[in-house]
């Protein structure tokens, strides 16, 4: 279990969302992030009502785009639970993940 940051945008919208911090876990061979499904609609619920708000704002904006930095404390050790991964090793994961 590790952390990312992600950036989000969408097109027609003059906010851009920072979000670090976010549990995922991480590739050690790669490095790509993978967010739990819980997790990514968490963020989604959070990320999509500011997008909607920055289309909204783009007609008469006087000031210039803002970016909207989301920051999460570490998961304190009752968010995470351990499971045996295949091979015998104890990992970690998220609460009410798989």
């Amino acid at each position: 279990m590790g952390v990312t940051s992600l950036t989000y945008s969408r097109e027609g919208s003059v906010i851009q969302v920072q979000v670090d911090g976010v549990p995922a876990e991480i590739c050690p061979i790669c490095g790509e992030a993978y967010l739990s499904e819980a997790v990514a609609q968490q963020i989604f619920d959070i990320v999509d009502p500011l997008l909607t708000i920055g289309q909204r704002m783009r007609e008469g904006m006087i000031l210039p785009s803002p970016t909207v930095d989301i920051h999460f404390p570490p998961l304190a050790p009752v968010h995470l639970k351990h499971v045996v991964d295949a091979g015998g090793n104890r990992v970690e994961a998220m609460a009410g993940s798989s």
